[in-house]
């Protein structure tokens, strides 16, 4: 499964939803969605801003993979 570290890197610059919608300028419900995992789309737009509001220079900081083996 891919998803969003988001939420650990907000708790680690002590920002919340509320603060990275503003930042951002996405919609806090947006930003919401991204931070549970819930989102089913992820644009390229938002995630760029998010990587420039929290200083993220590798999209491996902010996309993280956990799967199984195929067997």
């Amino acid at each position: 499964m891919i998803y969003l570290k988001l939420a650990q890197l907000m708790e680690a610059r002590r920002i919340n939803t509320k603060q990275l919608s503003e930042m951002t300028g996405i919609r806090w419900n947006t930003v919401d969605d991204l931070v549970k995992n819930k989102a089913k789309h992820w644009s390229p737009e938002n995630l760029e801003k998010i990587m420039v509001a929290l200083d993220v220079e590798d999209v491996s900081e902010l996309i993280g993979y956990e799967g199984k083996a195929i067997e």
